[in-house]
């Protein structure tokens, strides 16, 4: 028979959907249930009272002209294939981090499904379009979305697999946000629904592990970022994911680094950007490079870093990726000062802070444009425009509950108080910021 679902409006559910097609047809209720069963059990199912089994949704499917997963979720095969490939079109432009034509397509797609569309397409959609949103810093609408699909879940009961990965994104995007605590809740959460799930999905927990180890390293715990990495990379040699195992060798680089492991974090680091050349992900390459850069400015090597940083700044201008470039401008500065080039400091300074103020997914880095460009004016005796930077500095850092690099902005504050001869205040800063430090350092 030929499929009528193109001539007829998609409806939420399946009592709903047998409803139309059988009005579409010209039957009465009687005539659809052919003397198989009675009027009355047609009408229970209409009203959504039962729900037919496998079999007898093949039945009704054959006698409605259509595929029993039209009736079951609204779409026949073709439809569900223009979804499919839109979803891959979606996830291959956040891969190669086309992120603002990433969330049109998703949201598209998202305003384009039906009432009673299959979860496991709702949440494509949602889980694309929100990662998009993220990374675009439109962190205020991921929010909404991400409430949205949690109530939706609960209204129409998403498997534990599924309730897992909304968990896994909000935990994202409350770790774009700063607000760790929450960001651990929801990876907790996703893994105890994992555990729960009826298959296996080790991609998510490495994913899951991923970004719980960048929650610990923004709480300078070392011991359980060091923990959730090496889950990851065990995961990851069962997998055999090659980009998930370039994104740990890098989030265990950057541990490396804060652990005062520089000649360990420099291989990993290496390693990973090895295996994002392998998948061709330029973009997570220049990632890794701006760290590489860092660590070789640490390990005395400041042409080198200085080289790999305007690499790094040159694809992120040239992927339209402007906040990432003002990152490197942050990184760039901090060499230029530290070599006394302070004309080079002002204008990549400056440069980022433009970049950088309506970032509040990088107010860390925004924090770190404002230090170094307080530290270039202390050097050069504005001491008034230098407390202000400072205390603006400070207030970042606090947004981005960053207690280390507040103790560097309290150590800068404490430059200047020693500049203006007071000496007291001076010492009670330096204090603050080694107290600050001391809990995790000793």
């Amino acid at each position: 028979m030929v499929s009528r679902v193109a001539t007829v409006v998609v409806t939420p559910d399946i009592g709903s959907r047998v409803r139309a097609l059988r009005k579409a047809a010209g039957m009465t209720q009687d005539g659809l249930a052919a003397g198989r069963f009675t009027k009355q059990y047609v009408s229970q199912i209409e009203r959504g009272e039962v729900i037919p089994s496998g079999e007898l949704l093949g039945w009704l499917a054959e006698r409605l002209g259509v595929e029993p997963m039209y009736l079951e979720t609204g779409y026949d095969g073709s439809d569900l294939g223009r979804i499919l490939r839109t979803l891959d079109q979606g996830d291959q432009l956040l891969l190669e981090h086309v992120y603002a034509d990433a969330a049109e397509v998703f949201h598209g797609l998202r305003e384009s499904l039906p009432p009673g569309a299959p979860s496991r397409v709702v949440l494509g959609a949602v889980g694309g379009e929100t990662q998009a949103l993220i990374r675009l810093g439109r962190l205020d609408e991921a929010g909404a979305l991400l409430e949205e699909a949690r109530a939706m879940s609960v209204t129409e009961s998403w498997s534990p697999g599924e309730r897992a990965e909304l968990a896994y994104l909000t935990g994202v995007f409350h770790n774009r946000g700063s607000q760790f605590a929450s960001a651990l809740a929801e990876f907790a959460e996703a893994l105890d629904l994992l555990n729960k799930a009826d298959e296996p999905n080790d991609r998510l927990r490495i994913d899951i592990y991923h970004w719980r180890t960048r929650c610990f390293q923004r709480l300078r715990d070392w011991e359980a970022a060091s923990e959730d990495i090496e889950r990851a990379l065990e995961l990851c040699r069962v997998t055999d994911d090659v980009r998930r195992t370039a994104e740990i060798h890098f989030q265990a680089s950057i541990v490396s680094y804060r652990l005062g492991r520089w000649v360990l974090a420099r291989r990993q680091a290496e390693s990973a950007r090895g295996q994002f050349a392998e998948v061709g992900d330029t973009v997570s390459e220049a990632h890794v490079l701006n760290n590489l850069a860092n660590l070789n400015e640490l390990l005395g090597k400041t042409d080198v870093a200085i080289q790999q940083h305007k690499e790094a700044f040159r694809i992120f201008v040239d992927a339209g990726l402007d906040a990432e470039a003002g990152y490197v401008l942050s990184s760039l500065a901090e060499i230029h000062r530290g070599r006394g080039e302070l004309a080079e400091v002002e204008l990549a300074a400056l440069r980022a802070l433009e970049i950088l103020k309506s970032r509040a997914d990088h107010v860390r880095e925004f924090g770190t444009a404002q230090l170094v460009l307080a530290r270039t004016r202390l050097e050069q005796g504005a001491l008034g425009q230098a407390e202000d930077l400072l205390g603006a500095a400070d207030k970042s850092f606090e947004h981005a509950d960053s207690i280390s690099h507040r103790a560097q902005s309290w150590m800068a504050r404490g430059e200047l108080e020693l500049l203006r001869e007071n000496d007291a205040e001076a010492a009670r800063l330096y204090r603050r910021a080694a107290t600050a430090l001391q809990p995790t350092d000793a």
